[in-house]
């Protein structure tokens, strides 16, 4: 009977380690869980903060990108409107010179002679074909340098450059002007334009030389009225 006792005591003792031993483990394996899921929680969370920085970034380029658009946008309106003025002022331009040319010449230009060529560069400038109008005036200059209409197609060739906006090109033209012939009639529109290709070529204080130029040395001319218009404009702009 004693021995039977001590045997389920002895089974009691290592029944009750067991459940001890159970219980002990149960509970480390609840505590790895649960700094398992701290650390889950925790590379969630980290994740989170990366993305939404991601995001930020994101958001910062694409208020710099519609900055970069905004200003290009500006920039191509601006062209377009001096562009737009450039057109204006050569149609005015021609229309004044066609006028004059017609008070002056009354009779056609017979085919075949330089008026004629003339005549044949100036129309295609009227009809904007302007490449054709280029060629034809520089031919005209280059055949008749002392050709009495030769001022007349060096400038006219400057503005066939200017309107495409090459404005190197035709400050090349304006420039031969006032070398060639510096006291012809188309002097002071020469001076004048030169000034605003120097602009466009970012030129500025050479621009604003010449500009103060036209003024200066043909101050009643109309042209010395576009020069300080324009040069109020440049101090204006900061420019």
């Amino acid at each position: 009977m004693r021995r039977t006792l001590k045997v389920a005591a002895g089974l009691f003792a290592v029944f009750a380690a067991s459940t001890v031993f159970a219980q002990s483990k149960g509970e480390r394996l609840d505590l790895l869980e649960s700094r398992m899921d701290a650390v889950d929680r925790q590379l969630a969370n980290q994740g989170l903060l990366e993305i939404s920085r991601q995001i930020e970034l994101l958001h910062g380029e694409l208020r710099t990108l519609r900055g970069q658009i905004d200003q290009l946008q500006h920039e191509l309106e601006r062209a377009r409107t001096q562009q737009r003025d450039q057109y204006v002022d050569l149609d005015t331009r021609l229309r004044a010179a066609e006028a004059t040319l017609v008070a002056a010449t009354p009779q056609v230009a017979t085919a075949g002679t330089p008026e004629a060529e003339y005549q044949a560069g100036f129309d295609l400038l009227k009809e904007g074909r302007y490449d054709e109008a280029a060629a034809a005036l520089g031919d005209f200059h280059t055949r008749h340098p002392q050709h009495e209409l030769a001022p007349n197609a060096l400038y006219w060739l400057g503005e066939a450059h200017y309107v495409r906006r090459d404005f190197a090109a035709a400050l090349a033209a304006f420039e031969g002007l006032m070398r060639e012939y510096p006291g012809t009639r188309k002097a002071p529109d020469a001076l004048l334009k030169a000034g605003y290709c120097q602009f466009e070529l970012k030129q500025a204080v050479a621009a604003r030389a010449t500009l103060n130029r036209v003024v200066q040395e043909f101050p009643d001319s109309p042209a010395a009225v576009e020069a300080r218009s324009r040069l109020d404009r440049i101090g204006a702009q900061g420019g």
